[in-house]
């Protein structure tokens, strides 16, 4: 599970003098050597192919949109793949695994407070 907060909302809590919550981290040995961004994916456009394999060449599952919550456990030739941690907007089932091309998926940014 992720948990966005923006710096505004950090800014705002530090100011009010209250510490903000964050998410605790998954410290699993991770599943594949491909580099992958430890913060996650956020889909990067609207209407994105969820793939049933790498490739166009693949069936599509259905849409992923801006806002829909992925996990992404391996990388290959261009394509990641990802699995929805709930319900798309699209109506993609939750825990259904695709591959994204890469150029549909930008690095979360993430941060740690002490």
């Amino acid at each position: 599970m992720r948990m966005m907060i923006s710096s505004a909302a950090v800014a705002a809590a530090l100011l009010a003098g209250a510490a903000p919550a964050l998410a605790t981290v998954d410290t699993a040995p991770a599943r594949t050597t491909a580099r992958l961004n430890a913060c996650g994916y956020d889909v990067a456009g609207s209407n994105v192919n969820l793939r049933s394999g790498a490739g166009t060449r693949y069936a599509s599952l259905g849409h992923l949109t801006r806002g829909d919550l992925i996990d992404v456990d391996r990388k290959s030739k261009g394509w990641y793949r990802v699995t929805l941690s709930e319900r798309s907007r699209s109506g993609i089932k939750a825990g259904t695994t695709g591959w994204v091309a890469e150029r549909y998926l930008k690095p979360s940014v993430c941060m740690q407070l002490d």
